[in-house]
């Protein structure tokens, strides 16, 4: 059964069971995690609105042995810190009756599993987070859990849930006279048209937003157009976009989006054959860390730097990392 017809069913959070079915023998790390974020969403879903009210004596039995469950995961992993985080803030909001209490502890679950490339994992809980907390949840939270929402629909090559997402938190930007996030919603929805393979029109899209950042003096958002251009040109074999790139990675102020930047740098230097130009870039994307999805692509890449520069010591290194 997919996660669409298990949701219409009323069976939620069965994305995080594929773990138990897969080649991973039953009661491994993977499969004990899988099992603790079904129960603690579960938890979490007693706070929605419109549900009829549990008997506290039940409450107290789901908090209890979903508590106890998440204290026997693997202590060194992250994200059984976010699990406990989870079912301990969904106590703190079913005490208080304050559903806004859990969104923190949603995003950044969210993020983890988004980082890590749980990509419809991630998108439950975001999901979750906008059923739960209903019209509590304050119009910038609002706004920016569609953002992400959306932006996981794209990894997912989801282009057209992706633009109605984008569409969806744009309209409330705008009615928040939030103008950073109405920027970043064009920013996304461009991203969507670059994916769909329309190169010339996503560019204009981007070009026309980098202007208005610009003038807005958003500097974010000036950085995600510049990058965007840069990999529309690259794709498109233009080599003015390594300036893009660069310029990008000047504007930025976060490690992360930094990082990502002088990944795109990387894969371009190698386009133009800067073999070495390119592998600085990317093996400082690998020292830097960040992202699960950075690093792995920058490990691939730095094969194809030893591939040509037919360097078999090299690529083997960067294969076995």
């Amino acid at each position: 059964m997919n996660d669409a017809r298990a949701k219409e069913q009323g069976l939620l959070h069965t994305v995080f069971l594929r773990r138990m079915v897969g080649q991973l023998p039953e009661g491994s790390r993977e499969t004990r995690l899988g099992q603790g974020a079904f129960l603690a969403l579960r938890l979490v879903d007693l706070l929605g609105p419109g549900r009829q009210p549990v008997h506290p004596d039940a409450l107290r039995y789901q908090h209890v042995a979903t508590g106890r469950y998440c204290e026997e995961l693997p202590a060194d992993c992250a994200e059984t810190a976010h699990l406990q985080g989870l079912v301990a803030a969904a106590a703190d909001a079913v005490r208080t009756r304050d559903a806004r209490l859990v969104v923190p502890a949603l995003l950044a679950y969210a993020q983890h599993l988004e980082d890590g490339l749980k990509l419809g994992e991630a998108f439950d809980v975001l999901e979750t987070l906008l059923r739960v907390g209903g019209d509590r949840v304050s119009p910038s939270d609002a706004i920016a859990v569609r953002l992400r929402m959306a932006r996981v629909r794209r990894k997912l090559n989801e282009f057209d849930e992706a633009d109605e997402l984008y569409a969806e938190a744009g309209a409330l930007a705008a009615r928040a006279n939030d103008g950073h996030a109405e920027l970043l919603s064009r920013i996304g929805r461009a991203y969507t048209v670059f994916g769909r393979g329309n190169l010339r029109e996503a560019e204009a899209r981007l070009r026309e937003i980098l202007a208005d950042a610009e003038i807005a003096g958003d500097r974010f958002v000036r950085a995600q157009a510049e990058q965007g251009i840069g990999v529309a040109l690259s794709t498109g074999g233009h080599s003015e976009a390594i300036g893009h790139v660069w310029r990008a990675f000047e504007l930025y102020e976060d490690d992360v989006s930094r990082t990502r930047a002088l990944a795109d740098l990387g894969v371009m230097l190698l386009r133009v054959g800067d073999a070495d130009g390119a592998e600085r870039a990317l093996t400082e994307v690998v020292r830097r860390g960040g992202t699960g999805d950075a690093v792995h692509n920058a490990l691939i890449e730095l094969m194809h730097c030893a591939s040509y520069r037919r360097d078999r010591v090299g690529f083997e290194r960067w294969r076995v990392r």
